[in-house]
């Protein structure tokens, strides 16, 4: 239709455009009710509903007697505690993050795992006019790199067990380790240093150090890096830059309750 952008799907877009009608004022709404405030065909809401009440999104409820009455389900307050977890986690992480940047001048990336994949929330960027490009929002493989490895590395055998079983690890480069005994030893090394290293795993002449992040459950739930060209991270330099992550690591731990043993 002329005016709708292509790049948008028109079902869905119409089905979640009917969620903004459940407030805080009105968190009950009947289905003929929608159907005339969004001047959608009754039928057509009712199938909607029906999937999102299938999938957790909705829940149907009797009212004084009322049929097809709909509220919120609970899958809205899972995804919420997520991304208020999220939040939280920046928030308390960017002031180290900010020292650790201005300290060695290099790249300072925040990670959080999504399932099997980790999202890069937080990204603050060193002044040399050469750098990497990787944007917040991005994903990438639990696999690949400094700072997705320094959350699988920190989980327990059986949850990276499950992990190598469902999941097929994304290859970026010639370098990024794929193989599940590589893995496995870069794991025990990662658990005894307490970081990770990579070389060109997500990028070609790259390298990347990475260090997890605990909350006071002693769970990991994030992870920082530092990553920039293989030139600028000499012996002596990534010596010193492996330290300093590891520090900025434990210091957002402790910021969010985690206590050594």
């Amino acid at each position: 239709m002329k005016g709708q952008d292509s790049s948008i799907n028109q079902s869905l877009d119409k089905a979640l455009s009917l969620l903004k009608y459940f407030t805080a004022e009105e968190p009950v709404r009947g289905l003929s009710e929608i159907a005339r405030l969004s001047s959608i065909p009754k039928a057509t809401v009712y199938r909607l509903f029906n999937t999102f009440e299938k999938n957790g999104y909705l829940r149907k409820v009797d009212i004084s007697g009322k049929q097809n009455q709909y509220k919120l389900g609970m899958k809205f307050l899972e995804l919420g505690v997520i991304v208020s977890e999220a939040i939280e986690i920046k928030e308390i992480a960017l002031p180290f993050m900010k020292r650790l940047r201005d300290e060695i001048n290099e790249d300072v990336q925040l990670v959080m795992r999504e399932k099997n994949q980790v999202i890069y929330v937080e990204k603050l960027i060193c002044t040399h006019p050469v750098r990497l490009f990787t944007k917040t929002g991005r994903t990438a493989s639990l696999n690949a790199g400094a700072c997705p490895r320094a959350i699988l590395s920190f989980l327990e055998d059986d949850e990276i067990k499950e992990i190598f079983e469902d999941e097929s690890f994304e290859k970026y480069t010639e370098n990024t380790i794929v193989k599940e005994e590589k893995l496995w030893e870069l794991i025990k090394e990662s658990r005894k240093n307490g970081y990770t290293v990579s070389f060109g795993e997500m990028e070609m002449q790259t390298i990347g150090v990475g260090a997890p992040v605990f909350d006071y459950t002693k769970k990991v739930v994030a992870a920082i890096s530092t990553a920039g060209p293989d030139q600028r991270f000499d012996k002596d330099k990534i010596f010193e830059i492996i330290q300093k992550v590891k520090n900025t690591a434990k210091d957002i731990s402790k910021a969010l309750g985690y206590k050594e043993s």
